[in-house]
């Protein structure tokens, strides 16, 4: 398995870089409690904007509350090679998150998913602003 580390000590983003976030369609959010009890929920980023990838929470309880209790966090996504699958590449980034109820970022975020993305009835309680910190690319 080879691997790299592709953003460290929030240095500007490469090319490079944002062509690989742009690529997250559906991700692993990985969180903990401020005991150290891992939670991991599938999550579907909002925006990719400066250094930060924005997840709309909707039904996120566990995540939202250890966000706010342990700010480190872990986002996991594939991107398939569809003529070889085992040979795939899968990214590991490292953030640190707030946890937004509240302001111009949440309020836009709220008002395109509600809108735009989610079902009748779905509501965001809050946004998820993921500070990156380090991505690493795994191959196979």
């Amino acid at each position: 398995m080879g691997g790299g580390s592709l953003l460290r000590d929030n240095k500007i983003l490469t090319n490079q870089q944002v062509e690989i976030l742009k690529k997250i369609d559906v991700c692993m959010l990985a969180t903990a409690s401020a005991k150290g009890v891992p939670h991991c929920t599938m999550v579907e980023p909002s925006r990719f904007e400066n250094g930060r990838i924005i997840i709309p929470v909707i039904q996120m309880v566990v995540s939202k509350q250890n966000v706010a209790e342990n700010p480190n966090i872990f986002l996991h996504f594939y991107e398939v090679n569809p003529s070889d699958p085992l040979n795939s590449t899968q990214y590991k980034i490292s953030a640190v998150a707030t946890l937004e109820t509240q302001g111009k970022l949440f309020e836009e975020i709220k008002n395109y998913e509600e809108t735009e993305r989610l079902p009748e009835g779905l509501k965001v309680s809050g946004i998820i602003v993921a500070n990156l910190l380090e991505i690493n690319k795994f191959v196979g």
